[in-house]
């Protein structure tokens, strides 16, 4: 039957990734509302307390839990500090301390990171048509955000904030290929559910200052909402995927497709907050789909 050939299984997974991309970008304007209200790092630890609740009701209704070694253990661990503890550290402390301009180009970068790290750890041979999907893409993005009219600027003032970023992309992209050796013995909800409880144990513990001081009862509840609609959305089921992602077609291929993000950002800002389209960034989208397409032949 259709639905067993490796064909409709890339295609599912194809079509999995796409949600995630939209998920992610539709998630710019809910955290932009949600620390509007609440601290950035109460925040983050409510989205990934939320994640963990969410990610333990999957595993248990879905999956048996699998036994894991000492040695083991510590590469759950590693990951999960990795991506869900110095990833969303470095993501925040950088976007504050440069402009979006420059952070969203050098994270834009993952993709190309991962490939490079794939190539290096496991000796993978990356095609040279992939190099040119993903180099194709990175030049859309930058299409997009110098159409958007957002300043990019590599000055001196920007510069701490500029290497914080691309700490953040190699953060993500070398979880992102550290995931695939664990995923071969693991399934995606064990380890997805292991790396989220990680961050929500990390970030609740940089929160606790913060948290000590706050009048959680004169916080409004949508705060609090927008923050459990992301933790849900966003990390649970997104990371979840993308860790299926990983398993199926790899964690280079998986990576480019969050390429696509600013595009649907820009489509989603639009219609939500009524903000223009400008034809350059009708080029660059073009162009960075172009790019996937290559990529992922």
């Amino acid at each position: 039957m259709k639905k067993f050939t490796p064909e409709f299984k890339r295609e599912k997974i194809d079509y999995f990734l796409l949600f995630i991309t939209f998920v992610w970008a539709a998630n710019y304007p809910i955290i932009k509302y949600g620390i509007s209200g609440l601290n950035i790092f109460i925040f983050n630890a409510v989205r990934f307390i939320t994640a963990s609740i969410v990610l333990a009701i999957i595993f248990v209704v879905r999956e048996k839990w699998i036994k894991i070694p000492k040695n083991d253990w510590f590469k759950f661990i590693g990951i999960g500090l990795l991506a869900n503890v110095l990833y969303q550290v470095a993501f925040i402390t950088g976007v504050n301390m440069t402009t979006a301009g420059n952070a969203a180009v050098i994270l834009s970068t993952s993709p190309l990171w991962t490939a490079f790290i794939q190539s290096k750890i496991y000796k993978y041979k990356i095609e040279l048509i992939t190099y040119t999907g993903l180099f194709i893409s990175l030049i859309g993005i930058i299409f997009i955000i110098t159409g958007s009219g957002k300043q990019i600027e590599f000055g001196s003032k920007a510069l701490v904030g500029d290497i914080i970023c691309l700490f953040a992309a190699l953060f993500w992209s070398l979880q992102t290929n550290l995931q695939k050796p664990v995923l071969t013995k693991y399934p995606p909800v064990q380890l997805t559910l292991i790396t989220t409880i990680v961050g929500a144990i990390g970030l609740s513990g940089l929160s606790l200052p913060y948290a000590m001081n706050l009048k959680f009862t004169s916080i409004s509840f949508g705060y609090y909402l927008a923050a459990i609609i992301s933790g849900v959305f966003a990390i649970a089921i997104s990371n979840l995927l993308w860790s299926y992602g990983i398993k199926n077609i790899g964690a280079g291929r998986t990576s480019n497709y969050q390429n696509l993000v600013p595009i649907l950002a820009i489509i989603i800002s639009h219609i939500a907050l009524n903000e223009k389209i400008l034809f350059i960034q009708i080029v660059g989208a073009i162009i960075t789909v172009f790019g996937v397409y290559l990529a992922r032949k």
